[in-house]
């Protein structure tokens, strides 16, 4: 089910056009949509009622690191290991190390990750389900 609300989500509320640059992207984000905003550069924001709905939550880390997360958080994509952090209401991954782990949780280090910055701790899939979306050049082109 909630698989079905994030393919309905981010395919009724975003329009890809591409003008001047074929290697940018601009896009159109629809009023009171579930992603209100979206930058190649930043990442993007969700709207607080697509974070309920979606039941993604975020904790911050303490101090300089390595840090102790629960495993939910993690993130991995070919060769890469990261989680997602939200810094000013933008969400975007960040490549970490694992440097250990045990049946829950992971210590990870990270160059990208600060004293108080937030990781989504739940609500992860959903959170990568957005980004490979809003980065795939085929969303518009999807018929269901």
């Amino acid at each position: 089910m909630k698989l079905l609300l994030i393919i309905w989500i981010i395919a009724t509320q975003l329009v890809f056009a591409s003008e001047e640059k074929k290697s940018e992207t601009t896009v159109e984000i629809k009023k009171g949509g579930a992603v209100t905003a979206f930058s190649k550069e930043d990442g993007f924001k969700l709207s607080k009622k697509a974070i309920t709905n979606l039941e993604v939550t975020f904790d911050s880390v303490k101090g300089s690191g390595p840090w102790v997360i629960p495993k939910s958080a993690l993130v991995r994509i070919k060769h890469s290991t990261g989680v997602y952090r939200k810094w000013d209401g933008w969400i975007t991954m960040v490549l970490v190390k694992v440097l250990n782990q045990s049946k829950d949780t992971i210590t990870i280090s990270s160059v990208d990750l600060q004293d108080q910055d937030q990781v989504a701790i739940t609500g992860v899939p959903f959170l990568r389900m957005t980004e490979a979306d809003l980065n795939s050049d085929t969303v518009d082109a999807c018929s269901h």
